[in-house]
């Protein structure tokens, strides 16, 4: 039976903002405003009015925002966050300025000013605001190649597609938000990344309308697919299935890439080519072979494949980094229960008093390097397993015997009058490190040969 899913009405706050730029011999400056409400930083944005287009209200805050007619350019990205629990979507364009006036008395600005674009990241205060800027810092604030469609509308006029009743007439679908269904107990992690990717979900949502209209009639299969894409994750939350949503909406923003311009393809490429300089995987090194032809042979297909190789490496990343998480806690209940079972061997007495302090010594150096290993991410496996994770760990009580060994032999040669305890642990907690290193690596050795070839 079909699940019934609710709305909420209104579904998300619409906003609309412009980051203005200006070329200067100190490089690219960028124009941000000071709230008086709150002493914070930001790019300047406003709220779209009803049977507005999102281009006109950026415009339009804009200039009552720091008194600059601006020309619209190249659309660049949008973000999304809570304001007093309602969701809020902020699409921001390119602009530069067409005329400067003085900064209009205002109840909400007390200043706007130009900065360079390290100080401009620096003195934002939001950090979606901050991100953004990093990510166009190195792409779309080159200048853009000449778009293959219809001139950029002037600040009087915009695009038909856009500004159009017709096309303002059609307004956001509402968002079908997950309805209050019986989830699966979340951790507190889970539940703050659900409500992130809801929030992203439906500014995504917003986009897409906004991608949509501009398109026209022509083929819209891309967007229903990133729609059926939007409404599996929404689905995904109802169960509480954070990765399967994660999925679903990294599938949603590749199928939105046909969508955009070239001139928008070229700045994505750009900073895909950025983020692939951070991946150190052979992913990485696929995305830049992707990318690594002339702008004007960059295609959707291209964009498409290479954010799905990226969100592979992502979403490779945060499983990893869950299951290690698992592991490190899997990995404190079996010491705990083995410490427990060493315990009675303190109670010896006479020579033998000293296995149950080396035996736990080389427990706690074996678990020591197992748990350093997966914080850092070494797991010799491509997939790593609990059971190969744990039997080097419990190898480390044996090599801790063989430093009680090491010591009663040389007590045997130099005739020690006492117990050195101090060098009999310290070799036991080694020597459960060194067994643990090695059997973890003999165990991973055929993978790791295989991933190099």
């Amino acid at each position: 039976m079909a699940t019934e899913i609710v709305t909420v009405d209104p579904p998300v706050i619409r906003a609309a903002g412009g980051i203005i730029l200006r070329a200067t011999p100190r490089g690219d400056e960028v124009l941000i405003v000071l709230r008086k409400s709150d002493k914070e930083w930001v790019l300047p944005k406003g709220p779209v009015k009803d049977a507005e287009s999102f281009q006109d209200a950026a415009l339009r805050e804009v200039e009552q925002e720091t008194g600059c007619s601006c020309q619209v350019g190249n659309y660049l990205g949008t973000i999304s966050y809570a304001e007093h629990g309602i969701p809020k979507v902020v699409m921001f364009w390119k602009m530069t300025v067409v005329q400067h006036r003085s900064l209009p008395e205002s109840d909400e600005v007390q200043e706007a000013a130009w900065a360079t674009l390290p100080v401009a990241i620096q003195q934002l205060s939001q950090p979606q605001e901050k991100a953004l800027l990093s990510r166009l810092g190195g792409s779309s604030m080159k200048p853009a190649p000449a778009p293959i469609e219809d001139p950029v509308p002037s600040p009087t006029s915009v695009a038909p597609s856009i500004a159009s009743p017709a096309a303002t007439a059609t307004a956001p679908a509402p968002i079908a938000m997950p309805r209050p269904v019986s989830r699966k107990r979340a951790s507190i992690e889970d539940e703050r990344v659900r409500a992130r990717l809801l929030r992203e979900a439906e500014a995504f949502r917003v986009e897409l309308s906004f991608l949509q209209q501009r398109s026209g009639l022509g083929d819209r299969s891309w967007a229903n697919a990133a729609q059926d894409q939007l409404d599996n994750v929404m689905r995904c939350l109802e169960t509480n299935d954070i990765e399967g949503g994660l999925v679903c909406l990294n599938a949603a923003h590749r199928f939105g890439v046909y969508g955009l311009q070239p001139t928008e393809l070229f700045t994505r490429a750009e900073i895909l080519r950025e983020e692939a300089d951070k991946i150190s995987s052979w992913r990485g090194a696929a995305i830049e072979k992707l990318l690594s032809v002339p702008d004007e042979q960059l295609t959707a297909d291209r964009i498409a494949d290479a954010m799905k190789l990226r969100d592979e490496e992502s979403t490779n990343q945060h499983y990893r980094t869950r299951l290690a998480g698992d592991f490190l806690r899997i990995l404190l209940i079996v010491c705990s229960v083995a410490v427990l079972g060493i315990l009675p061997l303190l109670l010896l007495t006479g020579k033998s008093r000293a296995i149950g302090p080396v035996l736990l010594f080389g427990l706690l150096g074996s678990s020591f390097s197992a748990a350093h290993s997966l914080m850092r991410g070494k797991n010799d496996s491509m997939i790593p397993n609990m059971f190969v994770m744990l039997t080097p760990v419990l190898f480390g009580p044996l090599a801790g015997l063989a430093a009680f060994g090491i010591h009663e032999y040389l007590s045997g040669v130099f005739n020690f009058s006492y117990t050195h305890w101090g060098a009999m642990l310290t070799m036991a907690f080694l020597f459960g490190m060194l067994v643990q290193r090695v059997l973890a690596r003999l165990a991973g050795g055929k993978r790791r040969k295989k991933a190099r070839a």
